[in-house]
């Protein structure tokens, strides 16, 4: 149930925290992250671990000498609990510090500075708008959120923005929660689908949802400039140096500047690119200049090299020098972790990568093999290839918990896979790894497309 009322403040309670340091993480080995799992934070793509709080943590570990865990925290209230129980060392997940949080636990020197924006849809029509008559039909002011009703978590640093708003402004702001405990990109898109009027959220965040999103608005800012930092216990005061100590360096350092550019910056990378509808046309019956490598090794392992083909044209556009997110490379964009599994590495020959491709394709389609449609044994086999097999695996398990077909594309576990962005969804027991925002649904449907028009014109 949604209650309507008025922010109020609410203080965190205070839980005595365990007293694990740094001196006892080396002991254990390990450093738990406490993260969400969202497209800037932590995610898996591919079956890679990857997010920008992800990998500075994980180039932190790596220099202290210990493994990074990460644990998932679905619950926003049970952040500061996990941290004082021991359960996590480090809370990371574009963290800001606020005064109530710092009653609490300890924050490192922040590595980000942002601000807080307005998340509104743009007025109808706006395709058809100058900047001008848009700007004029958007609340522009905090002074014009007067009796609005907006959608944030309670236990977040919007919440606390709105309640110290109200007393800047002298009126009532009304506040909403979503079910479910979503995290802040699942209220952007809600605002984006039309699902909630307005939200809140960090400038850095809304902007790469602005980007996917151009229904949405992010410039009215209601907020001075914040700190993102980690959260640290009081009882970890060496961990608390010593990633101070490290973040120093760090922030200076190209590895670092590169990452801020790959999740945030002017050309920002999306979790999945969406994919494009562009068909290339086969000239003289050539789709490209590796085409009798893509025949030699359809023929060797029994498969069709027109479907090969037809992913190496949609991951790279037959591009055997291709990089990608997550460090993908080459021309089937192979993944650091997957690529030596089939002996393809960053420096590997086209015919080594289409070999290496043709022995995953034919590896994902026997996945499949209880799937009695080879159109859709093709489609589960190109949304694994994409998305990873892990995600496409929860999705056929939610499709039988939800009474659709587990082994039926359209309609059944093609729905499941889109709903896997859902809190609802990827917090059920049955999703072990966790939300996908990706877009592996499109990609299977958009490539099969590619693949059959060119088994019709080639005649296949």
């Amino acid at each position: 149930m949604l209650i309507l009322l008025a922010c109020s403040d609410q203080s965190l309670t205070v839980k005595k925290a365990v007293p694990i340091d740094l001196i006892q993480l080396k002991k254990k080995g390990v450093l738990t992250m406490l993260t969400e799992n969202s497209s800037t934070s932590y995610f898996i793509y591919r079956q890679k671990e990857l997010g920008f709080e992800y990998e500075l943590l994980a180039d932190f570990a790596k220099h202290i000498g210990l493994k990074l865990q990460v644990k998932v925290v679905s619950d926003a209230k049970k952040f500061h609990a996990f941290l004082q129980d021991g359960e996590g060392d480090i809370i990371a997940c574009n963290y800001a510090v606020t005064r109530e949080r710092q009653r609490i636990h300890s924050f490192s020197n922040p590595y980000l500075r942002t601000h807080q924006v307005l998340v509104q849809q743009k007025p109808n029509g706006w395709e058809q708008m100058t900047k001008e008559e848009i700007q004029k039909q958007l609340i522009s002011d905090p002074v014009q959120l007067k009796n609005r009703t907006l959608y944030v978590r309670r236990q977040s640093a919007y919440y606390k923005r709105l309640v110290n708003l109200q007393e800047e402004i002298g009126d009532t702001i009304y506040c909403k929660e979503l079910p479910g405990d979503p995290v802040t990109e699942d209220y952007i898109n809600a605002v984006s689908s039309g699902v909630i009027p307005l939200t809140i959220a960090e400038e850095n965040i809304a902007r790469i949802s602005a980007k996917e999103n151009p229904q949405i608005d992010v410039s009215t800012a209601i907020s001075f400039t914040q700190s993102i930092a980690f959260g640290i216990r009081k009882t970890s005061p060496q961990l608390k140096r010593a990633i101070d100590a490290w973040l120093a360096n760090y922030i200076k350092s190209t590895r670092f500047k590169e990452l801020v550019s790959r999740y945030f910056g002017s050309e920002v990378f999306k979790v999945e690119p969406e994919p494009s509808n562009d068909m290339t046309e086969p000239a003289a019956g050539v789709l490209s200049p590796y085409d009798s490598y893509f025949k030699a090794s359809a023929k060797k392992h029994g498969e069709d090299w027109l479907l090969l083909a037809a992913i190496a044209h949609k991951e790279s556009r037959f591009n055997p020098n291709a990089v990608g997110l997550g460090g993908a490379y080459g021309m089937m964009q192979f993944m650091p972790i997957s690529g030596p599994q089939y002996k393809v590495f960053p420096n590997s020959s086209a015919e080594e990568q289409i070999e290496g491709g043709m022995k995953m394709m034919k590896e994902l389609l026997q996945k499949y093999a209880k799937v009695p449609k080879r159109e859709d044994q093709i489609k589960f086999a190109l949304a694994s290839y994409n998305a990873g097999y892990c995600h496409i695996e929860d999705a056929m398990k939610l499709a039988g918990k939800n009474e659709l077909n587990p082994y039926i594309w359209t309609g059944n576990v093609e729905v499941m896979l889109r709903n896997l962005s859902k809190p609802a969804y990827y917090r059920d027991a049955a999703a072990q790894c966790g939300a996908y925002r990706g877009h592996a649904a499109d990609y299977a449907n958009t490539v099969f497309t590619q693949y059959m028009k060119w088994k019709e014109q080639l005649n296949q």
